[in-house]
């Protein structure tokens, strides 16, 4: 080990320098500078003294390293040089998925995402309120005030509706068939009330006729000879098409002037002829 001694302080300040892009940090002395071999050097070392080449010195403060002394730095900076950074892409707004905008509720500010496609329209049920409808056609007939609705009735099974002569002022609606046929709701209200007034002027006439079935059979009479022997559906066809019914089963031959006479008696429950 050399003997210590006193070193002026610029000989211990660290030396920083780049030298095939490797740091040398170390102590030195001052550039050109022949230092004797000590006492007790071999001294052969002595003859043969060592020239210290002149290295660049940089006094620096710890921790303020400039950046052309830094690798890191240099090395980064050259990268960039290289192959320059795309970029950074500017974030975009999330505020339409909220229902805000991206500035304080202004639909005007420029990192607002693109405003919505207008609402869409509520899709109208395919099937209307069958019941709600029979009802409403039924209530707005002539003389129609006394009669109801069963509805799903086991008397009719699968026919759309049905009346009994003799029971008159209920109807029998087969709700699963006007589910699958809703066009036919009005149209058969209005030919089951035809069957309706049938009952009503029988049921009127029974007590002047001597009993139900001695008026049935004078009905019988005179609508078959203006109908023919299926009268009791063709008029109440006939009376469906004189209240406005746009499809019938039946018929649609209503124009004799015998037809209408009987359907527009049946329409005001008065017995026809």
């Amino acid at each position: 080990m050399l003997p210590s001694r006193a070193r002026p302080l610029w000989a211990i300040l660290a030396a920083v320098t780049l030298t095939g892009g490797v740091v040398v940090v170390g102590a030195g002395t001052a550039a050109g500078e022949h230092r004797s071999a000590p006492a007790g050097f071999p001294a052969r070392a002595a003859e043969h003294p060592v020239r210290v080449e002149p290295v660049a010195v940089r006094l620096v403060r710890a921790g303020e390293v400039a950046p052309e002394d830094n690798p890191g730095v240099l090395s980064a900076l050259a990268r960039a040089e290289r192959e320059p950074l795309a970029p950074l892409e500017p974030e975009r707004s999330t505020a339409g998925a909220t229902g805000t905008s991206g500035r304080d509720g202004d639909a005007s500010g420029a990192d607002a995402a693109p405003p919505a496609g207008p609402a869409p329209e509520p899709v109208e049920a395919l099937e209307p309120d069958v019941r709600a409808h029979a009802a409403q056609v039924l209530a707005s007939l002539p003389g129609a005030e006394r009669v109801e609705i069963a509805w799903d009735h086991p008397d009719i099974g699968n026919h759309l509706g049905g009346v009994r002569l003799d029971k008159p002022t209920v109807m029998m609606l087969n709700s699963r068939r006007f589910e699958a046929e809703p066009h036919r709701v009005a149209a058969t209200v209005k030919h089951e009330v035809g069957h309706f007034y049938q009952g009503a002027v029988i049921a009127a006439r029974a007590d002047a006729a001597g009993g139900w079935w001695n008026a049935y059979w004078e009905l019988d009479a005179v609508l078959g000879s203006a109908f023919g022997s299926t009268w009791m559906e063709r008029s109440a066809d006939c009376v469906a098409l004189h209240l406005g019914a746009d499809w019938t089963n039946y018929t649609s031959e209503c124009s004799a002037p015998g037809q209408q006479a009987a359907v527009e008696a049946l329409v005001a429950l008065r017995f026809p002829g």
